[in-house]
C-alpha cells in the first residue's frame, strides 16, 4: 500500500488543493484532500497519515498529537506560519514549504509594479481620462524612481529579487534586517528608524512570526517620511492597521499599497476601502500562472523527500534533522523494513 498523505486547506482554493493532490498521485503516493479541520476528522484515517500537506489550516499540538506516525508537514507555498514550528520541533517532525524561484520572482515583480503605479499614480491618471476631467494644469503628480530612497524591510529572496530589479534605476537602496551581511555591494543596511525616517518608497518584505508581529506600529509609522509610497506584500500583521489608515487618510503617506491585511478577505466594513490614495488587492497580486504551475510540483517533491528519508530542500527546522533521521530510520513499515527506506 502507498503512502498516505492528507491535504488539507479551505474550500475557497478546492482547485489548487486538487492541482496538489493529483501531482502527489502520480508520484506514487495515496491522497485525500479535505476542507474540515484535521482534528474532526476519523483516528484511523489520521493514525494512517505520514505527510500533512496544508494551507491555511492551523497545525499545532492538538493536530499532530492526531497525527501519530506523520513524518513532515508541508506547505505548498512560501508562507507557513499557521504551522506551530515549536511543536513540531518538539515532536521530531520536519516542516518544509513550497518556496520557488517562480514565487518569488513573480513576487518582486508585482512589488515592483505596485511601487510605480503608486509613484506614476497610474490609477489617478486613468480616472482622469475616464471621468472626462480636463487634463492638469498644475504641477504633476507622477514622480520619478530615479533618486528616491527605497526602503525595503527584510533580506530574504524576494527582497533580493527586488535589488536585482532595481539596479541601474540611478535610486538609492536601504535595507533593515536583524542579520545584515558585512558588504552588499549598491546596498547599504541601516536600522529600521533610520530606514523610515528617509525612505521615499518602504517596502515590507519581513516574515510573520509571534515576535515581528504588530512590529510597525503606531510609534514606528509615526516616524515614516512625510510624502512616502508604503507597500505591504508580507503579511498584514506586522502592521498596525488602525494607524496607518490614519497616516493614509491624512496624507502623510501619500499613497499605500496593500496586498496583505491582519484578516483576510479584508472586512466589507474596513475603512481602507474608502482611501482614494490606496491600491488595494486580495493577497493575490504577485500571485502568476508560473508560480501557480510550480506549487503542486514542488509539493510533490517535498513528499518524495520526506517519505523517502532524506529531509526536503526546503525544510525550515533543519535543527531536527539528526533526530528525525534516527526516529524513521527506527520505526517499522507495514513491511517490517525501515519506514525511512523507500516507499
Amino acid at each position: 500500500m502507498s503512502a498516505s498523505v492528507l491535504i488539507a486547506g479551505p474550500e475557497s482554493i478546492v482547485r489548487l488543493l486538487n492541482d496538489i493532490a493529483q501531482s502527489v498521485t502520480e508520484a506514487g503516493f495515496g491522497t485525500t484532500v479535505t476542507h474540515q479541520p484535521i482534528v474532526s476528522l476519523s483516528p484511523q484515517l489520521l493514525a494512517g497519515v505520514q505527510a500533512l500537506i496544508c494551507v491555511v489550516s492551523p497545525v499545532g499540538r492538538a493536530e499532530l498529537d492526531a497525527l501519530p506516525n506523520v513524518r513532515a508537514v508541508i506547505s505548498p507555498i512560501t508562507g507557513y506560519d499557521w504551522i506551530d514550528l515549536e511543536v513540531a520541533r518538539a515532536k521530531d517532525v520536519l516542516v518544509a514549504n513550497g518556496e520557488a524561484s517562480e514565487n518569488f520572482e513573480s513576487m518582486a515583480e508585482a512589488t515592483i509594479m505596485l511601487m510605480l503605479t503608486s509613484l506614476y499614480d497610474l490609477h489617478g491618471a486613468e480616472r482622469q481620462l475616464r471621468d472626462l476631467q480636463p487634463r492638469p494644469k498644475g504641477p504633476m503628480s507622477a514622480r520619478m524612481v530615479r533618486g528616491k530612497t527605497i526602503g525595503i524591510i527584510g533580506y530574504g529572496n524576494i527582497s533580493r529579487a527586488i535589488i536585482r530589479r532595481l539596479a541601474g534605476w540611478d535610486a538609492q537602496i536601504v535595507v533593515t534586517t536583524r542579520t545584515p551581511p558585512e558588504t552588499v555591494d549598491g546596498l547599504r543596511f541601516v536600522e529600521l528608524d533610520q530606514l523610515l525616517e528617509t525612505s521615499d518608497v518602504v517596502i515590507v518584505m519581513t516574515s510573520l512570526a509571534p515576535e515581528t508581529r504588530g512590529f510597525l506600529g503606531a510609534e514606528r509609522l509615526r516616524r515614516l517620511k512625510p510624502g512616502c509610497v508604503f507597500i505591504n506584500t508580507a503579511r498584514g500583521g506586522l502592521v498596525d492597521e488602525e494607524e496607518l489608515y490614519r497616516q493614509v487618510a491624512a496624507g502623510r503617506i501619500a499613497k499605500a499599497a496593500l496586498d496583505v491585511f491582519d484578516e483576510e478577505p479584508l472586512g466589507a466594513d474596513s475603512p481602507l476601502r474608502q482611501l482614494p490614495n490606496t491600491i488595494l488587492t486580495d493577497h493575490i497580486v504577485g500571485h502568476t500562472r508560473e508560480m501557480y504551475d510550480a506549487i503542486p510540483r514542488i509539493a510533490a517533491a517535498n513528499v518524495a523527500a520526506a517519505l523517502g528519508g532524506a529531509p526536503p530542500e526546503r525544510t525550515r527546522n533543519r535543527d531536527v534533522i539528526e533526530r528525525w533521521r534516527a526516529k524513521w530510520d527506527a520505526a517499522p513499515g507495514e513491511d517490517g523494513a525501515s519506514r525511512a527506506s523507500g516507499i
